[in-house]
Formats: structure tokens, sequence, C-alpha cells
């Protein structure tokens, strides 16, 4: 496989992780299949054609094995010769499973019983989807540190992940709390969609 083909599989599979599981669905085949019942006369293959269109409409999950299967294949061998480590992967969210697979030495950190020292270390990644599902808990009226309360992360942190939620049109910003009487600006409240 050459350099660039390897890189664009790898690129592949990191690109596709987190992204949600929805169905796509082939605008093009459904506009063909409604043509072709339009214009069907028998009424067997127009009944035929309804279940190919419902199944259509339903949509397909996207294939993402292929790009698993070049990962597993090729990762270790390219991440070796750029010195890539497996922490890295990991922080993308390269599940440790498919990191063995591909023939890294996973070493699981030490559970924690005490809160986070300030020693630099990071708390595990949140999953993009369990922050979508924490800002819908929040409802209709919350402020940054509600968040960052609910991820159990610091203010700066769930910024980064408020961020990301306005950016993907989950979350809406009201302005500011009127009910705000202390020092400073008032904070900012915030929806979930």
């Amino acid at each position: 496989m050459a350099q660039k083909t390897i890189e664009d599989g790898i690129r592949s599979y990191l690109d596709g992780l987190g992204q949600s599981d929805k169905p796509v669905v082939d605008r093009e085949a459904v506009k063909n299949l409604k043509a072709q019942i339009r214009d069907e006369t028998d009424s067997l293959n127009k009944l035929k054609l309804l279940v190919a269109l419902q199944d259509e409409e339903a949509g397909h999950l996207p294939d993402r094995s292929g790009d698993q299967a070049v990962f597993v294949a090729e990762a270790k061998a390219w991440a070796d010769d750029e010195g890539i480590p497996a922490s890295a992967f990991q922080a993308l969210g390269v599940p440790d499973e498919v990191l063995a697979q591909a023939g890294f030495t996973i070493t699981v950190a030490p559970a924690r019983s005490a809160p986070r020292a300030s020693s630099g270390s990071r708390a595990p990644r949140i999953p993009f989807a369990d922050v979508q599902a924490a800002a819908l808990k929040l409802g209709a009226e919350w402020k940054l540190s509600d968040l960052a309360s609910l991820l159990d992360r610091d203010v700066a942190t769930a910024r980064n992940y408020l961020a990301k939620l306005i950016q993907e049109g989950d979350v809406t910003i009201i302005g500011d709390d009127p009910h705000h009487d202390g020092r400073g600006r008032a904070p900012k409240l915030y929806r979930s969609n």
C-alpha cells in the first residue's frame, strides 16, 4: 500500500470516530425509485418497487469496517515510523480493542479514587455524544458552570465543549443572566435545542 494511501486510510478511520451512526439516505436513489413507481403499470412490480423505496428511505448505516481494517493493518507500522504512541490514538478516542488488534501495547492507567491532582494529568476524553446528552439534561436555561459540574470538568474544559455544542446547533445562547447581582459581568445563559 502506498504511503499516501496508508495515511488516507488511517485518517479516514480517525475522522469517522465519534460520528453519529445516523442512517444515510441516497436521495438520488429515492428519486429514481419514485419515478419508476409512477411509470410502472404491473401491480406486482409496483409493490416490489414500493418495498425498495421504503428500504431506501429508511437509509443505510455507513460501513466503516473497511476503514477499521486498514487502520488495524497499517496504523502500528505507520505510527512507529512517525513516532506516535498509542496514547495519542487513545486521546482521539480509538478504542483500546482496536489498538490491540493493530499491534499496539496498551497500558491502562490505574483507577483513581481521589480527585485529580494538579500534576498535569488529564481526565479521560468525554465522547461528544455524551456531552450532547448532558446538555439536553440541563434543559431550557443553564450556565456554563452547570455544564462543567454535570460533566465533572473544570469551566475552561466545559467552555470548549460548549463552543462545539453551539457550533453544532445543539445549544443556543439566551443572553446574560438577568438575576445576577454579584460582582463582575453576568454569566451567559444557554438553552439546549
